[in-house]
């Protein structure tokens, strides 16, 4: 069986393990909050762009005729 030392030891070398595994699981989790972000900006960009044509392409027809 182990001594007391040894497994305050081995607890503290858990908890520093699973102290950096909540570390890098933050890191991840902004990385992919960014990507979602750029994704939003895009997607919002797009859909402005094709409102915008389709709005101007009727303002023509109208005009046009």
């Amino acid at each position: 069986m182990a001594s007391e030392p040894d497994l305050r030891r081995e607890i503290a070398d858990e908890r520093r393990e699973l102290t950096n595994a909540v570390a890098d699981l933050r890191k991840e989790l902004d990385k992919t909050a960014e990507r979602g972000k750029r994704i939003g900006t895009v997607v919002g960009a797009v859909a402005g762009t094709l409102l915008a044509v389709r709005t101007a392409l009727r303002i023509r027809r109208r005009f046009g005729d």
